[in-house]
């Protein structure tokens, strides 16, 4: 592990929601995940240090045999800022063949950005839990691949901004960047070596967010851990889980990703699963990390 060099800003701070498009997919591609399970809106209840459940999203597994639209919500025709080089374009996520969601980013021109990229967030918003994804990242020299949870401007007034990051980025083709924003605040980012390429490697990544902290796991490993602090901000409010690939532009992205170098060919992650466990609710499936928490009493340190 090493200091992190600070994210200047949230990948998400702009997100202007209002302006989100739900694709129109076929009818054979929804409700294809392994559970689909919805839940009321979160209301303000869900935005104290105890989200209400009944306000949040239920327990899932998606293991993306199709995009399931129901459950989740295509970003296009939009960037987050001016500090990215690209636009979100719909048919940029797609299924492979035998299954898995692949996110690409292309060196095709896209409302008057030099490339177009792709993004997934959920409809519904999850509260403390385990959130598990088994992903290869892509990589290159100024872009980022993220697993992330949201909410923030443009999901509401006053909702304050809260998120829990793992970003994969261009300068390193070795380690992961965790962090988390707490009320706006984010500087709180930390970098891991891996021991591997995760552009190269399909693995397990995952984090528990609980009323008394946050842990980090590669692998079954944990690698990362925070401790709620009295009078410290610590996020609290239900978010969106987002899966994204893009890349930047600016001093402060390239001092951060590194320069971009524009890719002869697109740059494609692929997530094979998503998972999602409430606090407290037994494991979903064998490799989850809840199953080894509550075989053990306590994931691999």
């Amino acid at each position: 592990m090493s200091a992190a060099k600070q994210h200047p800003l949230s990948s998400h701070a702009l997100w202007p929601i209002g302006a989100l498009i739900l694709l129109a997919l076929p009818a054979t591609q929804a409700n294809a995940s392994d559970t689909a399970t919805t839940s009321a809106s979160p209301s303000a209840a869900s935005q104290t240090s105890s989200p209400d459940k009944a306000a949040t999203g239920r327990s899932f597994v998606e293991r993306f045999t199709a995009i399931d639209r129901g459950r989740w919500l295509l970003s296009h025709g939009w960037s987050n800022g001016d500090y990215q080089d690209c636009t979100f374009q719909a048919d940029n996520a797609a299924i492979a063949q035998g299954g898995g969601l692949e996110l690409t980013l292309r060196e095709a021109a896209a409302l008057e950005r030099p490339s177009s990229c792709a993004e997934l967030q959920t409809h519904e918003t999850f509260g403390f839990g385990t959130y598990e994804v088994r992903a290869r990242s892509a990589h290159a020299p100024g872009i980022v691949t993220a697993f992330f949870t949201y909410t923030g401007p443009g999901q509401g007034p006053g909702i304050p901004h809260d998120e829990i990051d793992f970003e994969f980025l261009g300068r390193s083709s070795s380690a992961v960047q965790l962090n988390y924003f707490a009320a706006g605040n984010g500087n709180h980012g930390h970098d891991v070596e891996l021991g591997f390429d995760p552009a190269k490697t399909m693995a397990d990544y995952a984090f528990e967010w609980t009323p008394e902290g946050i842990r980090w796991f590669v692998n079954g490993r944990e690698v990362h851990a925070v401790r709620r602090q009295e009078g410290q901000p610590f996020p609290v409010t239900p978010g969106k889980i987002c899966l994204s690939i893009w890349n930047g532009r600016g001093q402060s992205m390239e001092t951060w990703l590194a320069p971009f170098e524009a890719a002869r060919r697109p740059l494609t992650a692929r997530y094979e699963r998503v998972a999602f466990t409430r606090w407290g609710e037994p494991c979903q499936f064998p490799e989850s990390l809840v199953c080894r928490r509550d075989a053990k009493g306590s994931p691999t340190r």
